[in-house]
């Protein structure tokens, strides 16, 4: 392989190590919800509130980080963004007190989206090229995957090395946030330095035009995209119950919740790389609707498992099941813009606008999940919360058949796609 190959590779290689480190402190619930509970003292609903607070501001930050991506170069937003996102980790380690955690939580809805989020996916398109945006974006995601089930399986072998829970939970805190700061310092290294508008196009051709948001916001695939993402982005966000409901519908303890969570994760990477493959020859809307399908029956049947250790076998069935069809999703939900031709130019804007909707299940999903968990207790709780996850997977299978039909008559972003190219 050439330097100007192997150059390219180690970018992707940068981005693939920020796109999952930067998410370890948000998310540790996913994992370790019973052991913050304990150390932090809060309930089921308190943690739900803390991510929800990374939500509402991840929110209000998704459409602003998509236009400053557009203008800001991604190098700077990137390796800023991971240094402060573990800064903020460290300081967690101090165990501080709920109202700070919120505060802290919040904080990090800025650092991981505002300034992080839409620079990765446009970074990711513009190393793909028209006719790879599928495999692009599932190298990118199963590659998050690998880094992610590498951090897990290392955290849980780390918690596991204690004896007091909280001398655990901080240790694996302290690794998450090295995590960060290490990821920040591959960014400096091997993402290039870029135009100001944050593209890899160095002598300023393709800059966004004026009025981007108009043009987006004209452009129906754009929002039926958004409602795409927003249900595969919930039915991911349930699989980070699945550690809890192991722990608790099953009477295991938290090491056995810690391995179902790593378990998890190392599905990650072969599905979404498998995923962008299958959508590069059948079409991503194609290869998203099928998901869709495998993702429905699938929270469908875990939430008829019995609770009852015989049944731990099926327990792991079924979460696989769930958790390959989601990794899916999640590696090939992104190159839905190249098939709906969203113009190049205005990928930060579109992605700011389809993140924005797109993932509010961060404001709404965990305190639902904790409101089930505390209402009718794990074991019923979540198989209720599941059913709706079911029901939630044959919304998007709609959403996604739409979109295919509309892209198949000529849509709007294809007519702006044009003009502006």
């Amino acid at each position: 392989m050439s330097a100007g190959g192997n150059r390219k590779w180690l970018y992707m290689v940068a981005l693939i190590l920020a796109g999952d480190s930067i998410y370890l402190l948000p998310y540790m619930r996913k994992s370790f919800q019973t052991s913050m509970q304990e150390v932090f003292d809060v309930t089921f609903t308190q943690l739900g509130v803390m991510n929800a607070m990374f939500g509402a501001l991840a929110f209000a930050a998704y459409f602003a980080g998509g236009w400053l991506s557009d203008r800001v170069a991604t190098r700077t937003l990137l390796s800023g963004s991971l240094f402060a996102t573990g800064l903020g980790g460290y300081f967690m380690a101090t165990i501080p007190s709920y109202p700070t955690l919120v505060a802290l939580h919040a904080f990090w809805g800025v650092t991981s989206i505002l300034t992080f989020w839409a620079a990765l996916i446009k970074a990711a398109r513009l190393w793909g090229g028209h006719d790879d945006q599928g495999k692009t974006f599932g190298i990118l995601d199963g590659g998050r995957g690998i880094v992610g089930a590498v951090m897990l399986s290392l955290a849980a072998w780390v918690f596991s090395r204690f004896a007091l829970v909280a001398d655990g939970l901080v240790a694996v805190i302290l690794l998450y946030s090295t995590a960060s700061i290490v990821a920040g310092l591959f960014v400096l290294a091997f993402v290039p330095a870029d135009t100001a508008h944050g593209s890899l196009i160095v002598r300023g051709e393709n800059r966004p035009p004026a009025g981007q948001l108009r043009l987006v916001a004209a452009m129906p695939a754009v929002w039926l995209q958004a409602l795409i993402i927003l249900i595969a982005y919930w039915l991911y966000v349930g699989t980070f119950e699945f550690a809890t409901f192991g722990e608790k519908a099953y009477a295991q303890d938290k090491v056995f919740g810690a391995q179902l969570g790593a378990f998890r994760e190392w599905l990650r990477p072969v599905s979404a790389i498998a995923a962008g493959f299958l959508a590069d020859r059948i079409r991503p809307t194609r290869a998203v609707a099928l998901a869709f399908i495998f993702a429905g029956f699938g929270y469908v049947a875990l939430a008829s498992v019995p609770g009852e250790t015989d049944w731990l076998w099926l327990l792991w069935i079924q979460v696989a099941a769930v958790a390959i069809a989601v990794f899916a999703l999640r590696g090939i939900y992104f190159a839905l813009l190249e098939e709906s031709r969203v113009p190049v130019a205005v990928t930060g804007t579109a992605v700011g606008l389809i993140s924005m909707i797109g993932y509010t299940p961060d404001v709404f999903a965990y305190p639902m999940a904790g409101w089930f968990v505390d209402s009718f207790g794990a074991a019923v709780g979540y198989r209720y919360y599941f059913l709706v996850l079911g029901s939630a997977a044959l919304a998007g299978l709609l959403m996604t058949v739409a979109l295919a039909w509309l892209n198949r008559s000529e849509p709007s972003s294809g007519k702006a796609a044009q003009a502006s190219e």
